[in-house]
């Protein structure tokens, strides 16, 4: 180690090294006064907006110490690995909570116990980044992104199980005992203000978090790590041993959440999920955000003030609805806040990051051989008898639920759109779905309009919300854009869509309670009251997707379609053949949000009210992940991967409910956690990848059948051998098809 670290640093970068330091030093008081000013004011502004008391403070900082450990995870590993660690703090969680259980269950003192947790959330990330996150270093950024969320699914069905091997309750939070928990600072009127576990755990956070900075400023590996952030290529060309940089960076982000988690125990209880839910990770997005996901004492910073709003929200308005809305306001600034200006090697990251497996069709060769031509009949045949026979073949009582099925076929639709052609990750489309929902479902339930018209005023509200949250992408797309429709996918469901605010008070229904009444259809098709009107609505929804999914293809295969995969996949050469970025984007973001449209209110018609929790983050994810798992490259597979999982989710507990409630909790874990990972290393492509595989094997079974030569069969597999000396003779001509 020390001899790759001399040569980078003393014979490549000694020069740059002195002027950065030197630097560093004039500019570093003038960087501390700054934020330390710029603190000052948040805290006023804070203190004035929210009325905060000193122990409401004190509180929110000891919570936001949590989150911006969170968003120094994050930063840490996306300097080596250029992505979104969903399992930032999953990776900690498991050692963490064995330790704090160890001190509950078996009352072994936690101060005892605490090496357990730090030293095992390094080796757990060490784990997570030799086993799985090695075996995709060549995969794209959005692959190995899906895959750190099985990371965290995998933890957390772990995680599941402590509790029980400890013979705790899993719905019980047990009280964590401390040496230090007796000990109490109050203030003249005899409030308690500061305890001795929030001490404890600001200690630990400050400590470790320093001591990184000062490992990544002072040490070689430090220095090496900071060196693979900017080029990973570059600097195993330097001698870097990158492999060793990407384990030392998990490692040190597990030890810091596992410091996290064991310190926050006593104050807040033991965590009953090891993933500790998606929102903790938005606090933690949003500090990592503003901090440009560079500067760790800045999101460490961040992640403070980050638990002031919380703190003073949730004592103003009695939940965490207005901070989990706040939440993509601070995002937001975070990014316009940030150089628009970005070097090639970005824009190659980025492009890593939006690239995904694009399938060709089938060639025009075999398209008439009679082979082909029956498969294809047999196949669209198929589907669309399964499709029409299903609400004849299930109990009246499940046509309900099927007709959920084609609406999230239609989100599907939207998402390869978005993100497989376009390259713009969303992780909260169900947040455009919910915002065409409750304009439609206000509008609906007040003026009872035509269905149509409301269709189109679904469309519209779809398109306006997807272009409004799409101008950031124009800015800094790919991996920003996830956090921001992250972001807003937690805003639209807590507070868009929370009648207790000004935007659910104008335009939603009067209450939950509110009953939307499905029309009939050109005075002759009833889509509800009886079992023929909801088959009727079902075939309807049917429609409505074959629609947007001939509309996707058309699309697709126009100068329009081609253009937005251009710019997907090179920024820089399809700007210089004169296409405008900022334009083909935003059109993509208003083609994907008018199908959300579509699906939005299809949705309010089919529940015959706006229920915020319909279109939760987890419904976002979830539902990202089975396109993934599907292929987002292809339009069909990501349409039926969707289809799927709602599937799953509505059918799934009567297949394996006769399991018990422990495993009705631990297998969807199960499949999008391990079975997740295991798919994406052995189909990269998703299952459309493998697929596709099977049919070009098949095709080239055709072609050498009729004697067809099909150029773009053989190149996959026409593998030419490397000449040598001596052999030199001239090589045979390869077979039509292999």
């Amino acid at each position: 180690m020390s001899g790759y670290g001399a040569t980078w640093r003393d014979n490549v970068g000694g020069v740059r090294e002195k002027v950065s330091d030197a630097a560093s030093s004039t500019r570093l008081p003038v960087i501390i006064l700054r934020r330390a000013i710029v603190a000052i004011v948040f805290y006023l502004i804070v203190k004035h907006f929210f009325s905060l008391t000193t122990k409401i403070t004190i509180d929110g900082l000891a919570l936001g110490s949590l989150y911006g450990v969170v968003g120094v995870a994050l930063v840490l590993t996306y300097k080596t690995s250029r992505i979104i660690n969903f399992a930032a703090a999953a990776v900690g969680a498991v050692p963490a909570i064995t330790a704090v259980l160890l001190s509950t269950a078996n009352h072994v003192n936690y101060l005892l116990t605490m090496p357990i947790a730090l030293v095992g959330g390094a080796l757990t990330g060490i784990f997570t980044e030799v086993v799985v996150l090695r075996r995709f270093k060549n995969a794209s950024r959005l692959i190995v992104t899906v895959v750190t969320i099985g990371v965290a699914q995998s933890y957390a069905a772990l995680g599941f199980f402590i509790p029980i091997w400890f013979g705790e309750r899993a719905s019980a939070v047990p009280k964590v005992t401390t040496p230090w928990q007796h000990l109490q600072w109050r203030s003249s009127r005899g409030e308690p203000l500061v305890t001795g576990n929030q001490v404890f755990a600001f200690i630990v956070v400050l400590a470790l978090s320093f001591s990184l900075m000062y490992f990544l400023k002072r040490t070689r590996l430090g220095i090496a790590l900071r060196a693979a952030s900017e080029n990973g290529e570059r600097a195993e060309l330097l001698g870097i041993p990158v492999n060793l940089v990407n384990m030392a960076a998990w490692g040190f982000a597990g030890m810091l959440a596992a410091a996290a988690i064991f310190s926050q125990a006593p104050i807040i209880g033991v965590p009953s999920d090891a993933t500790l839910g998606f929102d903790t990770l938005l606090y933690g997005l949003a500090a990592a955000v503003v901090a440009r996901f560079e500067n760790i004492g800045l999101a460490l910073l961040t992640g403070l003030g980050v638990g002031l709003l919380i703190a003073g929200s949730v004592a103003k308005y009695g939940d965490y609805s207005w901070s989990n809305g706040l939440m993509l306001v601070v995002i937001l600034v975070g990014m316009l806040a940030q150089r628009r200006s970005r070097s090639r090697a970005v824009d190659q990251q980025a492009s890593s990051w939006q690239t995904v497996a694009n399938f060709r069709p089938i060639p025009l060769e075999l398209r008439a051989v009679p082979e082909v031509v029956r498969a294809r009949v047999v196949g669209l045949a198929a589907l669309l008898g399964l499709t029409i026979a299903l609400p004849y073949i299930v109990s009246s009582n499940y046509i309900f639920q099927l007709q959920l099925l084609p609406i999230y076929g239609i989100v599907g639709v939207s998402l390869v759109v978005l993100t497989g052609w376009a390259g713009q990750i969303s992780l909260g489309q169900f947040g455009l779905v919910g915002i065409s929902a409750g304009v439609v479902g206000g509008v609906v339930a007040h003026h009872n309009p035509d269905f149509f018209a409301a269709l189109a005023l679904g469309m519209a509200a779809g398109a306006i919300a997807a272009v409004i949250i799409g101008l950031p992408a124009v800015r800094i797309p790919g991996l920003y854009l996830a956090v921001t429709t992250l972001a807003f996918g937690y805003a639209t469901q807590f507070y868009f869509l929370n009648i207790n605010y000004w935007f659910g008070k104008h335009l939603l229904p009067a209450s939950f309670a509110s009953t939307i009444r499905r029309p009939v259809l050109y005075g002759k098709f009833a889509l509800e009251g009886s079992v023929d009107g909801e088959r009727t609505f079902y075939f309807l929804c049917v429609g409505l997707l074959l629609v947007c999914m001939l509309a996707a293809a058309s699309f697709r295969r126009q100068h329009s379609g081609r253009v937005l995969m251009a710019l997907r996949d090179n920024q820089r050469a399809a700007t210089s053949y004169t296409i405008a970025p900022v334009r083909t984007r935003l059109a993509a973001f208003a083609i994907a949000g008018a199908i959300c449209g579509i699906a939005g209110t299809l949705y309010v018609y089919d529940q015959h009210r706006v229920t915020p929790g319909n279109y939760s983050i987890l419904a976002s994810i979830g539902v990202f992940l089975a396109c993934a798992v599907g292929g987002l490259g292809s339009l069909m597979a990501g349409v039926l991967g969707a289809i799927s999982f709602e599937a799953f989710v509505l059918f799934g507990p009567h297949l394996y409910g006769a399991l018990g409630p422990t495993w009705i909790a631990v297998i969807p874990l199960l499949l999008t956690g391990p079975l997740l990972i295991v798919n994406l290393y052995t189909n990269p492509g998703g299952l459309a990848g493998w697929a596709f595989d099977k049919r070009d094997d098949w095709l080239r079974r055709i072609a050498n059948k009729h004697r067809i030569h099909v150029p773009s069969l053989v190149a996959d597999r026409l593998v030419e051998p490397e000449p040598t000396i001596d052999s030199l003779e001239e090589l045979p001509e390869p077979e039509l098809v292999k």
